[in-house]
């Protein structure tokens, strides 16, 4: 039995005919981004929300050392819940986080987040995982330094 060559029938909308490239990434979800790309990416659009360049992680960090938490996230084993795109995510991981574990339920979402981890490089030291973020706080019997859930709070009917 010999395999049927590609007709003109075949469905190819999913394959890309351009050279490969970072923008490619991001247009998998073109009109869907809320984040716009890192300040040192103005080759790349998508969103328009900062997120990647969000001065709040950094005021968190020095917030975190003023309180006695000495290197901020550098060095921390950080818990995010709800990491949306990965913008902030990626921030973290830019002050040298020990380990980030950010757990997202968009299933959506988390393949932004899996594209926003390859495009702009974040470290090894990110995981994304997908799942119900207090499912996975009952589930997993682990102590973190730090927990962020700036995109999550809001969701719950009782966040305490």
């Amino acid at each position: 039995m010999s395999a049927t060559p590609p007709s003109a029938s075949t469905d190819f909308k999913h394959f890309f005919g351009a050279v490969p490239s970072d923008q490619n990434a991001l247009d998998l979800f073109a009109g869907e981004w809320s984040s716009s790309p890192p300040s040192d990416r103005p080759d790349l659009t998508a969103g328009i929300t900062p997120l990647f360049d969000d001065p709040r992680i950094a005021w968190a960090h020095h917030r975190l050392m003023d309180m006695g938490v000495t290197n901020g996230f550098t060095a921390a084993d950080v818990l995010e819940l709800g990491p949306l795109e990965g913008g902030h995510t990626y921030l973290i991981d830019r002050l040298n986080a020990a380990a980030v574990t950010a757990v997202e339920a968009n299933a959506r979402a988390y393949l932004k987040c899996l594209i926003a981890k390859e495009t702009f490089r974040m470290s090894a030291r990110v995981r994304f995982l997908l799942g119900d973020c207090l499912a996975h706080l009952r589930a997993v019997d682990k102590t973190h330094d730090i927990a962020v859930a700036s995109g999550l709070l809001y969701h719950l009917t009782n966040p305490v």
